[in-house]
């Protein structure tokens, strides 16, 4: 069975560089919708992933070891599925 990757989203930490800013070029370009996780949202790896990816990759500031953090990217996650009709 193979997954539409259109009809899917995923949130993915430790976009600022290495791994997880690999991941999130790759399944981007794959068409889904990618929430980048970035401890640093102006920094050069997220805007580099918000300059060279399609408009369906969000940047989401995002500390994990920060309960705050964490709760607000669940928010803007739910509100950005809810606005496209996927939540």
């Amino acid at each position: 069975m193979r997954i539409d990757p259109k009809n899917h989203a995923v949130l993915i930490t430790g976009c600022d560089t290495g791994f997880g800013n690999l991941l999130a070029r790759k399944l981007d370009r794959a068409g889904m919708m990618v929430f980048a996780c970035c401890l640093f949202p102006l920094g050069e790896g997220a805007q580099k992933l918000k300059a060279e990816c399609s408009s369906r990759l969000r940047i989401i500031k995002m500390d994990v070891t920060s309960d705050e953090d964490v709760e607000e990217a669940y928010q803007e996650v739910e509100e950005e599925l809810g606005r496209q009709g996927r939540g």
